[in-house]
């Protein structure tokens, strides 16, 4: 069964992928794990068991030199904050994390999900995130030994109307039991509860398990970390609730 512990595992293998796969890079500090995305200026403290100052401050001095415009810290319920708070980190919102087989949805979408990273629409920090989806198939261009949890495959899901338009999109990273982890899903403003967003779920699950039955329902477990916006989408589909962690930014 997936326990908290494990779906942290796979938010930080996801951050360290697209670390890599954006040109940046994943350090350690004093038993502080940090992933730098310079597509978007980020520096992310991944799940510190006992953040103290000493790991703390050498990772921001860090970013500051690397040029981070934004800093995170993701980190368990359970674990102690003080030094992070210290320095001026505050809670954003609240995460609960989920997990668990997809439901059949109630009514299809009438629209195409397809597999791939290549997005004609996409600029900017977007465009350079699509390479996450083809770090695991180049390992040494990584720069990263094989088996590093970085390199688990990925896979982009996009969902297109029949006319073409592009209303959604989400990303998968298989993990270590077999698992997908979801990431980044989004669907456009105009077309949610519409069944985009489970039509995503579902592709990514029979395209990455079970590509060849394609009216079969794939039966693998999700793993998600959801917002307080997120979280009913997530239990509609079927997977439960697993706890709650925090989710933090440096003011």
């Amino acid at each position: 069964m997936t326990t908290i512990s494990f779906a942290q595992e796979t938010l930080t293998h996801w951050h360290q992928a697209m670390a890599m796969a954006t040109g940046g890079k994943i350090f350690t500090t004093h038993e502080c794990s940090w992933a730098w995305q310079p597509a978007r200026g980020r520096l992310i403290l991944l799940f510190p068991l006992h953040a103290k100052d000493a790991g703390i401050r050498p990772g921001l001095a860090e970013g500051a030199r690397l040029g981070a415009r934004r800093v995170e810290a993701w980190v368990n319920s359970g674990a102690p904050a003080d030094a992070l708070t210290d320095v001026g980190f505050t809670d954003a919102a609240q995460i609960s994390w989920h997990a668990g087989e997809l439901l059949s949805p109630v009514e299809s979408w009438d629209g195409r999900v397809r597999l791939g990273s290549d997005i004609p629409e996409a600029g900017g920090a977007d465009a350079k995130e699509l390479h996450v989806a083809n770090l695991w198939r180049d390992p040494s261009r990584a720069g990263l030994s094989a088996g590093h949890s970085a390199l688990r495959r990925i896979e982009q899901a996009t969902a297109r109307t029949l006319d073409g338009d592009l209303v959604g999109r989400a990303f998968a990273q298989q993990a270590f039991g077999g698992q997908l982890a979801i990431h980044g899903l989004a669907v456009g403003a105009a077309h949610r509860r519409q069944g985009v967003g489970s039509a995503l779920l579902h592709g990514l699950a029979r395209g990455m398990v079970n590509p060849l039955g394609l009216d079969e329902q794939s039966h693998v477990e999700l793993i998600a970390a959801a917002s307080p916006t997120s979280a009913e989408f997530f239990e509609a589909n079927g997977m439960r609730l697993l706890g709650r962690g925090r989710h933090m930014i440096l003011r």
